[in-house]
Formats: structure tokens, sequence, C-alpha cells
């Protein structure tokens, strides 16, 4: 009798992995990660039109400004802000509106 179970055992996980490896398996799994697309055209002219609208649309970019420069203990300690900058195609600034994070940069003088 231990001569048979570690036999039937290795049966056993050779029928597993033969499960798992068989197209009965699998098929299931691609039903699953399967999507639809859709292929009407108003489907998409609609995506056409989220496109444009989103490249029309400016992401803010983060910059960091100096703020203020002080002395202590014969050390500059420079305070920088974090702004938000919204600038046009032209690289103009359309807005800046600063964050709350600051950056301390603190060197020997």
């Amino acid at each position: 009798m231990k001569k048979i179970a570690p036999i039937f055992m290795v049966l056993v996980l050779i029928a597993i992995i033969g499960y798992f490896d068989s197209p009965l398996f699998t098929e299931k799994e691609d039903a699953i990660s399967r999507i639809p697309m859709p292929t009407d055209e108003t489907a998409s002219a609609n995506a056409s039109n989220e496109q444009s609208t989103e490249e029309s649309q400016q992401l803010p970019l983060l910059e960091t400004k100096l703020v203020d420069i002080t002395e202590e203990d014969g050390f500059v300690v420079e305070v920088y802000r974090e702004y938000e900058v919204i600038k046009d195609e032209e690289g103009n600034i359309i807005e800046s509106t600063p964050t709350e994070n600051y950056q301390y940069l603190k060197y020997k003088k």
C-alpha cells in the first residue's frame, strides 16, 4: 500500500495538469477574456469625438518654484513650492495654482 500511494498521487497530478492544458479549459478561458468591439459607425464617431475633446483639454503640469531663502545656524535653507501650471499650445501660462507640497534644500554656506 505504501508503494501505491506515491504512484497514485503522481497520476492525479498528471491528470490535473492535463486538464488545465486541454483545449476544453483554454476555450473557457478565451471566452471570458474576449471583449466584443463595436463595429457600427456611430461608436467609432463617438470615439473620435471623445479623443478630440481630450486633446483640447490641457492637463496641468507640476512645477516647483523658489519661494523663500533663509539662513539658520550657518546653513542656507531654500524653500520650493509645487504649482499646477496649465499652458496653452504656444507655451503661455493660462493658470498657475499652488499646491500644498513644499521641498526644502539645506546646504552649508
